[in-house]
Formats: C-alpha cells, sequence, structure tokens
C-alpha cells in the first residue's frame, strides 16, 4: 500500500562566529545576544537556560532537580516516567512527596563563576525582561499546556500561573487576538537571584517560601536541605568512536549508559550498525539492551554506590565480550543476562514492564553553545516530567520537579531512595573532539529516550551523515530490554525483518504531537563555521552571528 509521509527538515546558514541552539526560538536568541555582547560560551549558555525556564516552562524551571523512610508500594507497574513498582496514590510522581531538592539555581550560577565572563546579573537580565514583559505563546506550549489542563488544575497555584484564567491555554500566536503571557511572581524570584546569587534561592526569601509550601502540603524538604545543597564537579567520561573521542557527563546520569551503547556500536564496521539495513538496526537495538541492563542492575549515586562496576561498564574490553555475545545471539529474545548482567533476576521490574510499549515524556530541554573560541558547552535542565511535580511555590512563580520519580521506590536496589542520595538521571550531555580539536556539542531532552538518541546520533555522524542536521533526523531504535520502539521510516522490508527476528516491535511515527525518541540538537565545527543540528517538528532553533 502506498501512503504520504511527513517530511520535515530545518535548515540554518553557518555561523562564523558564535552559536547557540535551544529547544525554543527565544531561547536561542538570547544566547545569540549574549556572545554578541562578548560573552563566551558558558555565558550563552547558562543566560538561555534561564531564559528557558520562562519560555518554556513545563520543560525546565529554577526549581528544576539537581537531585539531591521508603515509598509505599502498591500493586504492579508505574505507568510513569519509568516502570518501578507502583507507589502507592502515585506521591513519587507528582504532589509535595515527588520533589527533590532542587539543584539548577546552583548548578547555573556555580558554572558562570568558574567558567564565565559576564556577571550574573548581566546574564539573568534576558530572562527577566521575558517574565516581565511577556512573550506570545506557540503552538507547542499551547498543545503541551492543552494536554495538562486537567493535572494542573489540581494545584490552584500551578493552573492561576499556568492556565488562562486559571481554566485553560493561552491562545498562540496561530489564533487571532493570541495572547501575551507573563510571569510576575517568576520575575520577583529571579530579581533577587541576579542581585544575591544562589544565596537568594538556598538560603533567603525564596527558600523560606519554598519551606513553608512543603511544610503546608507534607513535602520532605527542610530549610537545611537547600542550605546544605553542593554542586558536585567531577571528571567527564572518556570514550573513542572511530575517529572522534567523546567526553560524557559522569556520575549517576545517561553518561556511563551511553559510552556503552556507543563503545559496543564500535565494535562493529560502520555498515554493520548504519540504520538502512535490518542488521544495522538489530545491533543498534542489542548495544542499547545491554546496556540498559547494566543500568538498571548495577548504577546509582557513585558515592553511595561504590561497588559498581563504573571502569569496567565503560571499558572497550567489555563492549568488546558484549559484541561477541551479540554476534552469537540467534534472535531478539535470548535475553539471558549475559557479560556483567549478574543472575537472570536482574531488573525484573523492568523486564516485565518492558513488554509493553514504552511510555515517553518530552520534559527537559536542552542548550548548546560555541564561541568565537571554540569554547563548547553542552547543557541539560529539567522539571524532570512535563510540569515537574505540578505544584508551584505560591508567591514566586517556581515550578517544583518531581526528582524523586528518578528513583526505584523498591528498598536494597543501587538506584533505591536515601537521604542525601542523588537518583540516576537521563541526562547525556556530551562533547566530541576530533583529532584533539573542539567538533560536536550535543544533548537532547525526551526521558530515558535521550541515553539511546545521543550515541545514535554520534555514530550517525562518525559513520557517514553529511550534516548534523541529517544526523538528528535520522531513524532510531530505542529499547530497554524488551519491546523495540522502531521510527517507521525504517521502512516496511526492515520491519519485517526485525519482526522475524524476533523483536516485538512498536512502531512509532514522529509528528508535531508526540515525540517518541527524544529531540536532540547539536553543534558541529564544520568548514567554514558553525552547523547546527535541530529537532525538525518542535520550536528547536539555533542564532548566532
Amino acid at each position: 500500500m502506498i501512503r504520504s509521509r511527513l517530511v520535515v527538515t530545518k535548515d540554518t546558514p553557518l555561523a562564523p562566529r558564535g552559536l547557540v541552539t535551544a529547544e525554543h526560538p527565544l531561547g536561542a536568541d538570547v544566547g545569540a545576544r549574549i556572545l554578541m555582547a562578548g560573552g563566551n560560551a558558558l555565558d550563552a549558555a547558562v543566560a538561555t537556560a534561564f531564559a528557558m525556564t520562562v519560555v518554556e516552562p513545563f520543560m525546565s524551571t529554577i526549581g528544576g532537580s539537581g537531585t539531591a523512610e521508603m515509598f509505599p508500594l502498591g500493586d504492579g507497574l508505574s505507568t510513569a516516567l519509568f516502570a518501578w513498582p507502583r507507589v502507592q496514590g502515585d506521591v513519587n510522581v507528582f504532589g509535595p512527596l515527588s520533589v527533590a531538592v532542587p539543584g539548577s539555581v546552583a548548578g547555573l550560577t556555580e558554572a558562570l563563576a568558574r567558567w564565565g565572563t559576564m556577571e550574573l546579573r548581566d546574564v539573568l537580565a534576558p530572562a527577566i525582561v521575558l517574565a516581565r514583559d511577556g512573550f506570545v505563546p506557540d503552538w507547542y506550549q499551547a498543545l503541551t499546556t492543552a494536554k495538562y489542563v486537567e493535572e494542573l488544575s489540581a494545584f490552584p497555584e500551578s493552573a492561576r500561573t499556568y492556565l488562562r484564567h486559571g481554566r485553560s491555554i493561552h491562545r498562540p500566536a496561530t489564533i487571532e487576538y493570541a495572547d501575551r503571557v507573563t510571569y510576575p511572581e517568576l520575575l520577583r524570584s529571579l530579581e533577587p537571584i541576579a542581585r544575591d546569587g544562589a544565596d537568594a534561592f538556598y538560603r533567603g526569601a525564596i527558600a523560606d517560601a519554598l519551606v513553608a509550601h512543603m511544610r503546608e502540603t507534607g513535602g520532605l524538604i527542610a530549610k537545611e536541605d537547600l542550605a546544605s545543597y553542593r554542586v558536585r564537579i567531577g571528571v567527564p567520561l572518556t570514550s573513542r568512536y572511530r575517529d572522534l573521542d567523546v567526553m560524557w557527563s559522569p556520575g549517576a546520569t545517561g553518561g556511563l549508559t551511553a559510552l556503552e551503547v556507543l563503545n559496543i556500536l564500535g565494535q562493529f564496521p560502520p555498515d554493520r550498525v548504519a540504520w538502512t539495513t535490518p542488521t544495522g538496526l538489530h545491533h543498534r537495538a542489542q548495544a542499547i539492551r545491554h546496556a540498559f541492563l547494566d543500568r538498571f542492575q548495577y548504577l546509582g549515586d557513585p558515592e553511595v554506590v561504590k561497588d559498581a562496576p563504573w571502569e569496567r561498564l565503560a571499558s572497550a574490553d567489555y563492549a568488546r565480550a558484549l559484541a561477541a555475545e551479540i554476534r552469537r545471539e540467534r534472535s531478539a529474545d535470548s535475553a539471558s543476562p549475559v557479560g556483567g548482567h549478574g543472575s537472570p533476576r536482574a531488573s525484573l521490574h523492568f523486564m516485565e514492564g518492558a513488554t509493553r510499549p514504552l511510555q515517553h515524556d518530552e520534559c527537559t530541554t536542552h542548550v548548546c553553545a560555541v564561541d568565537r573560541q571554540r569554547n563548547m558547552v553542552t547543557l541539560t535542565n529539567t522539571a524532570v516530567s512535563t510540569f515537574g511535580s505540578r505544584m508551584v511555590v505560591p508567591g514566586t512563580g517556581i515550578l517544583l520537579n518531581n526528582g524523586m520519580i528518578w528513583f526505584d521506590p523498591e528498598p536494597g536496589k543501587p538506584n533505591s531512595v536515601g537521604p542525601g542520595k542523588r537518583a540516576m538521571v537521563n541526562m547525556v550531555p556530551a562533547l566530541v573532539f576530533k583529532r584533539e580539536r573542539p567538533y560536536l556539542a550535543v544533548g537532547a531532552p525526551g526521558g530515558r529516550r535521550i541515553i539511546s538518541a545521543i550515541p545514535q546520533v554520534i555514530a550517525n555522524l562518525a559513520d557517514g551523515a553529511r550534516s548534523a542536521q541529517v544526523a538528528i533526523e535520522t531513524p532510531r531504535v530505542h529499547t530497554e530490554g524488551g519491546a523495540l520502539d522502531v521510527d517507521i521510516r525504517v521502512g516496511e522490508k526492515a520491519l519485517r525483518e526485525l519482526a522475524r527476528r524476533g523483536y516485538t516491535l512498536v512502531e512509532r511515527e514522529e509528528t508535531y504531537a508526540g515525540s517518541f525518541f527524544a529531540k536532540p540538537v547539536a553543534i558541529r565545527i564544520a568548514r567554514g563555521g558553525l552547523e547546527a543540528g535541530l529537532d525538525p517538528l518542535r520550536p528547536a532553533a539555533a542564532a548566532g552571528h
């Protein structure tokens, strides 16, 4: 049968001096203006990240998670971001018990102090202007808010902040007589942060308001939790794929798992991991499956889970062993754990949950920036789920994260809930070097699909994609041990062959209304200038000079 299909792309001129990519045009413009004013890539990235909390508030927030006895378990598996055992009342998914200690303000201001060149007040000025003077929402904000009108309505302060007259979506630019959205309470929070830095958030009036709201609603965060929060700065993980050196986020992030995926793919010739063949798709799926099994079996906060095989999972020798196992596997359902996966009971609830189609949640924003000196920044900021905990602290305009969802609520696991412990997060900001020179900044929103997306984008670019835009637009796959999500653009022949190999397929069509494979953005340093790669179906944009 012949059917029409949607074909969308984006085209960005090369920027010779500096470039910023973000998930919203207003955010990219903020970063570009910072570069044009003499700021470096870090200044631009931090300014953009703060601006994104205003123009895309459902994806990131200054109350975003930097993750810092047990939840009562119910029956079955959660239908939220993770197939953890269900918690009674889903209290780890939304509401006061879902809120983790916010880390975004601390992380952004610390980065600016260490590596930026501009004052915090100047970097925050664009976000303050956007909150004060407002902007006309686009179709994407209208659509995303429409999906959550009922959920936001359950929290009066959130409804007042994000809904038109507390009841409906703000009219976007595509509707005549569009609304202009302002955030006056958020403005009153951004201004003291611009003046006094992170102390205004973690020790001042904002902290008092946040803690009072937690106390009133039954949340977990106390004043000492905020005052004692510290940013961790670690040594990046490194790996090599073909002729590229990749630097990954360390610790309890998605970096090690994405590194493992790319390491496994690197054990095969380029034509054996290409998306254009069923064999290439099979090898991609198996690399992702093995890496996720290891992730759920072993990983957690490295300062707490010290006996995890961190170095072995990142090693080329381990990747070679897994690649050899993949070559021996005759079908997709050869799922007995091998190599480092330990007991066949490993990640049992994930294996049970993976037989159903995986949920998705876009829930994050990403910024890349490269300046005239070719400093590169890749930065992911998140509310965790879309609209986070769904709670706004009264009088502050600050949406609170739902970072507790990242923890496995079942006790005794590496990623189980614990005091002072940081959860295992999905974010995978990555920097890539070619012949020891800066080459690529890349990252994505998209929940746990970020972890499979970034290595596939890097592999696409290393193995022949002619541009960062093409590398991002290429069809991808995703699995966590069971059903395989596949972009239907791989074609019917490939889908039939994957089914013959034993995969339980979930055929996905990317549209404006849904994202099943994350939404990468990237900047590649190419001959002649800086080249943008953007998700084609959402408002992601690039701006530079």
